[in-house]
């Protein structure tokens, strides 16, 4: 079983990547604001080289900016996917690292239980993201340009709105509207409207690294399913394979009872 010391280090080391890597795009941004040369959050963009790979198989070139660093990250994330499953989102993404810290400005502001949706209605939207994942796909590869840039929240942030193609006023409308929204409905952009989780999705499920649950030492208090950002019901589950768990570890970290939940492959 996980002891609890070592859930309480998987939880710092999160806290350690989630800092390196939204300190690292903030960084990219300020030097861009200050007009350091500089390459944008964009050259290091996983979703970049998921875009790119039909351009290169079927003209051999990379479509508008991205470039060899686009289609090695992404060959890179989708191979950890399959180990780590989408622990990418809760570890690495820095837009995830921000909804992360609104959901949590949220219950300081607005204690209690968290605003959700019905089962029915967030199952309904979860599909969303694989119609904004195609719908990408297919305008970007007909355009040969990357039409949906100026509406990339991370792309737009990170940016500090001064990316190119950006359009001054709706793209920073666009992204102030996610951010409210996933204020108010926790990690909406991630559940919903992502197209990088909808790429990682098909391969999640296959993710070797999983939660258990020890069924015998469990009481069912529901303590796990409350913390659970992707809405996952934990306690009812011997074994946690759904595709959008991201491997946050907030249900082991908030389970009363040390060793019901465990980490392994």
């Amino acid at each position: 079983m996980q002891p609890l010391a070592t859930t309480k280090t998987i939880r710092i080391v999160r806290r350690v990547f989630q800092v390196f890597f939204l300190g690292a795009a903030v960084i990219l941004m300020i030097k861009l604001l200050l007009g350091v040369a500089t390459r944008t959050v964009e050259y290091y963009c996983p979703m970049g080289g998921i875009v790119s790979f039909y351009g290169l198989l079927k003209k051999q070139q990379f479509i508008c900016a991205l470039g060899e660093m686009n289609l090695s990250l992404a060959l890179a994330l989708l191979a950890t996917v399959l180990f780590t499953k989408r622990s990418f989102c809760s570890w690495v993404c820095p837009l995830g690292t921000i909804f992360e810290g609104l959901s949590a400005l949220r219950s300081k502001i607005i204690p209690g239980r968290r605003l959700r949706l019905s089962d029915r209605t967030d199952a309904l939207l979860s599909k969303l993201k694989y119609v904004a994942l195609a719908t990408i796909l297919i305008f970007t590869y007909r355009a040969g340009e990357l039409v949906f840039r100026g509406y990339d929240p991370f792309y737009v942030l990170f940016t500090g709105g001064k990316g190119h193609d950006l359009i001054p006023g709706l793209s920073l409308a666009v992204a102030s509207v996610i951010l409210f929204v996933s204020f108010i409905f926790e990690f909406a952009w991630c559940r919903y409207l992502c197209p990088l989780a909808a790429a990682m999705n098909p391969l999640s499920r296959l993710g070797l690294l999983k939660l258990r649950r020890d069924r015998a030492r469990c009481d069912a208090c529901g303590t796990c399913d409350a913390v659970c950002p992707q809405r996952i019901r934990v306690s009812e589950a011997h074994k946690i394979t759904r595709i959008d768990c991201t491997n946050c570890f907030e249900c082991v970290s908030h389970c009363p009872q040390a060793g019901v939940l465990e980490v392994s492959v």
